[in-house]
């Protein structure tokens, strides 16, 4: 596992998105940023690519995160040091739009406070692209986290996990799927990666 970057409040685990947040609705950097906080079901078909004429890599609409709906679900194959989640971004809006990069997630406790947990993005299982979401359409992130035990001082404890398009820590929930229950409040990360958008899941959290 790559070293971690210094943690920030929040989970980001999928930030830097060329998409619009609520806050702001502002579109975030395609550079891998420094993520702040933690941390499958796929939708009814799959995003594309955003593509030229001529093949080259194009940009659109930016999504916005009102515009998507998230699901992450726990993947089989999981240990004590290493648990594996399939990230679904669903564009619920009438006209297509675009992602790059990768999507905020923020690990938050039962008091609706962000939980610090160290974030890094990664450019897994490739490098950032654009990749446009026709409505009704998902595209696709890998995240891993290293879960721990709730005595450790150092363990991030919450029991939901909220996502944004921008840099914001204050999206809305996302869908949990083989997570434990919110009012379990079990779930714990010590660390936490995040992979870029990708069109399709196949392969998605192979990394």
């Amino acid at each position: 596992m790559r070293a971690l970057k210094t943690a920030v409040p929040g989970l980001v685990l999928l930030s830097a998105l060329a998409a619009c947040g609520d806050s702001g609705d502002t579109p975030a950097p395609a550079a891998a940023p420094t993520a702040t906080s933690a941390p499958a079901t796929s939708a009814a078909g799959g995003a594309t690519p955003a593509s030229s004429s001529d093949g080259s890599t194009t940009g659109g609409t930016a999504c916005r995160t009102k515009d998507v709906e998230v699901t992450i679900t726990a993947q089989p194959g999981g240990s004590a040091t290493e648990q594996r989640g399939l990230v679904a971004v669903t564009n619920t809006a009438k006209q297509p739009c675009t992602v790059n990069g990768w999507l905020t997630l923020t690990l938050v406790n039962a008091a609706d406070e962000p939980v610090e947990v160290p974030t890094k993005t990664v450019p897994e299982p490739g490098p950032a692209e654009n990749v446009t979401i026709p409505p009704g359409t998902t595209a696709f992130a890998g995240i891993k986290w290293t879960p721990c035990d709730k005595a450790d001082a150092s363990c991030g404890v919450g029991n939901t996990i909220r996502y944004d398009l921008t840099r914001s820590t204050e999206g809305p929930a996302a869908k949990l799927d083989g997570l434990p229950a919110a009012e379990k409040s079990g779930l714990t990360m010590k660390s936490l990666l995040i992979g870029t958008f990708q069109p399709a899941a196949q392969g998605v959290v192979a990394w």
